[in-house]
């Protein structure tokens, strides 16, 4: 699928307008190589000016006043996967978010080119003299702008990256349905010279199989959303403690959205390679919770071990779990130590367990807090493993601090099978 036919749509115009109105703010999408796709939408008075003296945009920023190529938001937001925030030249202040298919890169949406403080006399004229302006001109433009605090921007521009990444799965799944009914024809037509019993057959099997392609495609996707929501609403809210529990939800999501998305890149779409997964999983926790690997060294000892959906699912939320929890709690005041994930499959059951050698099952030593087997982190993992007809072994509490902790989770392994339910 080309990329060109993703981003040039007379949709993107209307999506871009329409918000751009909405926020009041200018917004823009730039492709992969840094150049501008359609216009800038809802432009301020000082951009045009600005654009007027120097109208070759090429590869350059369309929100910055600065030199060619001195922007790097678009490149920032694409390796971060994460919000950029930019203060340029003349207090000009946008944010960038980086648009993705199938994890790959698509192009970048650009929304601000508005001051994020009152303008000061100086830097406009530093702007002035850069593009050969008329520096009253430029401050009498600047002086009507109202300006648009860095909060307000940084939810702006997170909002726009959801709007975009949305209407782009939209834009996907049409142009994914236009190429299907094409090969349908396809099909239709080489009926007359393969036989149309062999045909039809092959065709059953293959739709079958892009229809499992396109579901795992999609909730991938959709929790993906579900995920970013929540990290946006942890961000905005007030109550730390709520904003943790924001974020626990978040983490759990991604993690099922973690096992499509192994699902949708490996060559058997009913099974998940959950050596792989754990290992993928560990290490966007340890990012998650700003862990330092040097100071708390993880090892993934699991061998090969192929779970259905209907497996792999609780079983990944429950590793989930306890790697949270050792991160949150076994580890308190810098201290250092180990992480280790051990599986295998004995005698027909798939056997999982998580160690470390922190402070032991009490959490913060001489603290009156919760002990760890009492979360709420530890009865989802409690409810999970009865899903799985598994047992959950919490290690004993030996009163001791610095014992470290084990937790052991054992299952029936089971066939997987076309027909595994997807939570």
């Amino acid at each position: 699928m080309r990329t060109a036919e993703l981003l040039n749509s007379e949709g993107w115009a209307v999506v871009l307008e329409t918000y751009a109105r909405c926020v009041d703010v200018a917004v823009a999408l730039i492709d992969h190589d840094g150049a501008l796709v359609g216009e800038v939408h809802n432009p301020k008075p000082i951009w045009k000016l600005a654009r007027a003296a120097r109208p070759a945009l090429g590869t350059e920023c369309p929100f910055c006043l600065d030199e060619a190529g001195h922007c790097t938001a678009s490149a920032d937001a694409e390796r971060t996967r994460s919000l950029v925030m930019v203060c340029g030249l003349g207090g000009f202040a946008h944010t960038a978010t980086s648009i993705f298919v199938h994890n790959q890169h698509l192009g970048t949406l650009l929304a601000g080119q508005v001051f994020d403080q009152y303008p000061e006399l100086l830097l406009l004229e530093q702007v002035a003299r850069a593009y050969g302006l008329s520096g009253q001109r430029l401050w009498q433009l600047a002086r009507q702008r109202v300006p648009v605090s860095r909060e307000t921007l940084r939810t702006y521009g997170s909002l726009l990256g959801t709007l975009g990444q949305a209407y782009l799965e939209k834009r996907y799944a049409t142009i994914l349905q236009r190429e299907l009914a094409e090969s349908n024809q396809e099909l239709k037509d080489a009926n007359s010279q393969l036989g149309v019993k062999v045909v039809e057959l092959d065709q059953s099997l293959g739709e079958k199989d892009i229809l499992l392609n396109e579901v795992h495609h999609r909730v991938n996707n959709n929790l993906a959303v579900i995920g970013s929501l929540l990290r946006m609403q942890a961000d905005a809210f007030p109550d730390d403690q709520v904003a943790d529990a924001l974020r626990g939800s978040q983490l759990r999501v991604e993690s099922m959205a973690l096992i499509h998305a192994h699902l949708y890149n490996s060559v058997d779409w009913r099974a998940v390679n959950f050596a792989a997964y754990a290992a993928v999983l560990a290490e966007n926790l340890f990012r998650a919770y700003g862990v330092d690997p040097s100071r708390i060294q993880l090892r993934v000892e699991i061998g090969p071990l192929e779970l259905g959906v209907d497996k792999a699912i609780p079983a990944g939320l429950i590793l989930n779990e306890l790697i949270s929890n050792a991160l949150k709690h076994a580890f308190p005041e810098g201290r250092s130590g180990f992480l280790l994930i051990e599986g295998k499959l004995h005698h027909g059951r798939i056997e999982l367990s998580v160690q470390d050698d922190g402070v032991g099952m009490r959490g913060f030593i001489g603290q009156t807090v919760e002990p760890r087997s009492k979360s709420l982190g530890m009865t989802i993992v409690n409810v999970l493993s009865r899903q799985l007809k598994g047992s959950f072994e919490p290690p004993q509490d030996s009163g001791e601090p610095g014992t470290g902790s084990i937790f052991r989770l054992s299952f029936p392994q089971r066939t997987f099978s076309r027909a595994a339910v997807v939570l």
